[in-house]
C-alpha cells in the first residue's frame, strides 16, 4: 500500500546535519504539517540539555531554522539589470528554472555574483501564525509536562 501523503514530502536539511525539516499535507486532517527535527549540536550550543529547557525551543527554531518566504522577482530583476546589464534576462530565465528549491536558487545566484539573495526574500504573513503556534506549543509542553518532578 502506498502512502500518497508521504510521497509529497518536502525536506530541508538531513539526518547528518544540525536539522531536518519535513513539510507535507495531511489530507485527512486538512492541515499542512511542518516537522522540525533538531539534532544534538544546535541544542547543546544553545544550552538546551533537559526537558525543562524545551520552553526555549521556539526562539531557537523561529525564524533562524523555519521561515516562509517568497522571492520579490521585480526587485531582483531591477538589481540584476543594474548590475548585469544585458545578461540579466538570461540569468532571470535560468533562475526561474531553479525556483522549486531555495537552496538551488541561492547557489545559482552565488555563482552569478549575487551573494546576498536573502535581500529579495519577502516573509509571508504565515510566519506570524508559525510563531504563535510554536509559543503555544512551548507553553503547553511546560504546563502539561510528562515527567515527574523530584523536588
Amino acid at each position: 500500500m502506498r502512502n500518497e501523503e508521504k510521497e509529497r514530502v518536502l525536506y530541508y536539511g538531513g539526518r547528518k546535519t544540525d536539522k531536518l525539516v519535513r513539510c507535507y499535507q495531511k489530507d485527512r486532517l486538512r492541515v499542512f504539517r511542518v516537522e522540525v527535527e533538531l539534532h544534538a549540536n544546535p541544542l547543546q550550543r544553545n544550552g538546551i540539555s533537559t526537558l525543562d529547557d524545551f520552553i526555549h525551543l521556539p526562539d531557537l527554531i523561529y525564524p533562524k531554522h523555519l521561515r516562509f518566504v517568497v522571492l520579490n522577482w521585480k526587485r531582483l530583476e531591477q538589481y540584476l539589470t543594474k548590475n548585469l546589464g544585458a545578461e540579466s534576462d538570461r540569468v532571470i530565465a535560468e533562475a526561474r528554472r531553479h525556483v522549486a528549491s531555495l537552496h538551488r536558487l541561492r547557489r545559482y545566484f552565488r555563482k552569478k555574483g549575487v551573494v546576498n539573495v536573502h535581500r529579495f526574500f519577502v516573509p509571508l504573513t504565515l510566519n506570524d501564525e508559525v510563531s504563535r503556534a510554536l509559543n503555544r506549543w512551548a507553553r503547553h509542553f511546560k504546563k502539561e509536562s510528562l515527567w515527574v518532578s523530584t523536588k
